[in-house]
């Protein structure tokens, strides 16, 4: 069986070797403008620099669907600078929501920030489990390798069932609530150690940067300025689900408000105070524009990532060949700087893609990406070499091939 097989790639070298070296400059000239348009559609693809913010209110009850590239934010910054409301750091965030799927990244449903990066805090879903993500400057407290601190709660967020999900935070640490009941608490954790009293917004739906966004419903969320007793959650949780307006007095201090009850048009309303508006962009704009994201914080272990990466290093495989392939039946280029010019055509053809990627909202300019597609116009390369190759290479390999079969056999 072995044998069988090392005969069959024998044939098959011979066969490629055959069938390219017999075609004319102007098949190679074709190829090279098929593939070359191929590439930059699948680069460039959708090519809407507009694209819907993919955002819509539900019809049968009260809140509004994320299913795709979309976000809902405060235009405004949400406090003055060098005042911030939350005082001693003291947060509670209640955020009613329903996954619609499970997700394979890690996806952004709320945060608050301050145009930097690490956000001040987040909420997000990875799989079927709570995320929740804050920037510290305190070494101890970070995640290995990050510049944030982090925790979470596992099924929390089940496809298609509804959840209300309480955090509260203060200088004792960070509990986090399900449905009105403790669920995990976090004594070093503090969602806000990271705020510098620098104005903050709220987002909901995506990232700042537009590249981790959630698909489920929103139907409640407010925010508070004070750290919630375990009581006053349960309270809280009975009058969401029974229809009541949440606890929102001046004494419990909510210092936001948001019901989804509008069932149209672009605002959400803050209904505790005046100002601090939630809108619904008609189209899709992320508040960050980045360039060329580095691979170690693009990185995830997910199998999309990985299919990622294939894809564009074997789409780039026939971009190497054809290339090299149609300069060296053109006759004008000697073999060595067929190599150099392919290589650095390749790189550049990545590059520019990926840079106008940043002008793209539905795509990302990824560093990654340009590695990845040199590495496959080299691949590409290296297929040139074995198929055009003077020197009788694939009798050679053959020959060596059966020998160390038998061998083995």
């Amino acid at each position: 069986m072995k044998t069988y097989k090392g005969l069959t790639l024998l044939k098959l070298i011979h066969f490629s070797r055959a069938f390219f070296q017999s075609k004319s400059t102007a098949f190679f000239g074709v190829a090279f403008l098929t593939v070359f348009a191929i590439t930059f559609v699948a680069g460039f693809w959708p090519f809407d620099i507009h694209p819907q913010n993919e955002v819509s209110w539900l019809k049968d009850r009260n809140g509004v669907n994320f299913h795709g590239q979309s976000m809902i934010l405060s235009p405004a910054l949400w406090n003055e600078p060098q005042k911030s409301p939350f005082q001693d750091g003291a947060i509670t965030v209640e955020l009613k929501v329903r996954p619609t799927a499970e997700s394979s990244g890690s996806d952004y449903i709320f945060c608050l920030d301050d145009g930097k990066t690490p956000e001040v805090t987040l909420f997000g879903q990875w799989r079927s489990h709570l995320m929740i993500r804050s920037r510290t400057d305190d070494p101890a407290l970070r995640k290995r390798g990050t510049s944030y601190q982090e925790m979470g709660l596992r099924n929390a967020l089940l496809k298609n069932q509804e959840a209300l999900i309480t955090v509260t935070s203060g200088t004792a640490g960070s509990v986090i609530y399900i449905n009105g009941k403790l669920a995990r608490s976090y004594p070093r954790y503090r969602l806000l150690s990271g705020s510098k009293e620098e104005p903050i917004r709220i987002i909901l739906g995506n990232s700042p940067t537009g590249h981790s966004y959630w698909h489920g419903d929103i139907s409640g969320l407010a925010v508070y300025n004070r750290v919630l007793t375990s009581e006053q959650v349960s309270r809280s949780y009975q009058e969401w689900i029974s229809g009541k307006t949440p606890l929102q007095s001046v004494n419990s201090g909510c210092m936001a408000l948001y019901l989804f009850d509008e069932r149209e048009g672009k605002v959400v309303h803050n209904r505790v105070s005046a100002g601090g508006e939630l809108m619904i962009q008609e189209v899709f704009a992320p508040l960050q524009r980045i360039v060329l994201i580095s691979p170690w914080l693009d990185f995830e272990w997910s199998l999309e990532y990985f299919q990622d990466i294939a894809v564009n290093i074997f789409g780039f495989m026939p971009f190497g060949f054809f290339c090299a392939a149609f300069m060296f039946k053109a006759g004008k280029f000697r073999r060595k700087n067929i190599y150099w010019i392919t290589a650095l055509l390749g790189l550049g053809f990545g590059l520019v893609i990926e840079l106008s990627q940043v002008y793209l909202p539905t795509r990302h300019s990824q560093l990654m990406d340009v590695i990845d597609n040199f590495a496959g116009t080299i691949l590409g390369l290296i297929l040139f070499h074995l198929v055009f190759d003077n020197k009788k290479t694939p009798a050679w390999t053959g020959r060596r091939l059966l020998g160390s079969m038998r061998n083995r056999d």
